[in-house]
């Protein structure tokens, strides 16, 4: 394990996944205004972890979220593996919107049904038009994006995304009551069953309701099942 940079998370066939050099996992909560629109991140519960490396559910069936309590044997899950290794942004569902000083790049295959992208007006929208005050709100609801499935560059190639260091998250949905998905943020590695590397990305989403098409990836079928975590006491 010296050999691995920390924390990685290790997919396995048809259960759980295996989080490396973690301490601990944190709530973010998704918060709305009066009108149902996303606006920011609270924070929720913490989750300690005392093993290393820590099973967290990816079947959806856990009633100890967010970690793993055996349920995906008795459901007999079937997890398996469907997104591509191809960068993101290079994938042909890849689409480019240039406006008049920023690109944006839109995955939607990657959706995680966050919705901050109508934050300030729809962020296709916005960086079509331009300007000082919607390239701010069109960057900024690209940031608010947890799955990466957004990316706003400047037109001379500058990626308009924060950095952070590695962070674990699991995802609860305020406005709509559900459950979402695993947001790992920092640049931490995901490994296939098979034992290779998904594109090590800045932030990017992880099923865990089991349902999406894309795995290990989320692509919003938490919110149509209306899945809601059996949470960890």
């Amino acid at each position: 394990m010296s050999e691995q940079k920390l924390p990685y998370i290790k997919i396995t066939e048809n259960g759980p996944y295996l989080l490396y050099g973690a301490t601990k996992i944190s709530e973010k909560i998704i918060l709305t205004d009066e009108n149902g629109i996303s606006v920011k991140y609270g924070d929720g519960k913490t989750f300690e972890i005392k093993s290393d490396p820590v099973c967290l559910c990816r079947c959806g069936h856990s009633k100890n979220a967010p970690f793993c309590d055996g349920s995906h044997a008795d459901a007999m899950f079937i997890g398996t593996e469907t997104a591509v290794f191809t960068p993101i942004m290079k994938q042909p569902s890849a689409e480019a919107i240039r406006g008049p000083t920023q690109t944006l790049l839109d995955n939607q295959q990657y959706c995680a049904f966050a919705r901050f992208c109508d934050r300030g007006g729809r962020v296709w929208n916005l960086v079509m038009e331009g300007g000082k005050a919607a390239d701010k709100l069109s960057a900024e609801e690209a940031n608010l994006c947890p799955a990466g499935r957004l990316m706003m560059f400047t037109n001379d190639g500058k990626l308009l995304e924060e950095n952070t260091e590695p962070q674990v998250h699991t995802i609860e949905d305020g406005g709509l009551h559900i459950s979402g998905p695993l947001w790992i943020r920092g640049g931490i590695r995901v490994e296939s069953a098979d034992g290779r590397s998904y594109e090590v990305r800045q932030k990017q989403t992880l099923c865990r309701c089991g349902a999406s098409a894309n795995k290990p990836f989320c692509n919003g079928a938490h919110a149509s099942m209306r899945f809601k975590a059996k949470t960890a006491k």
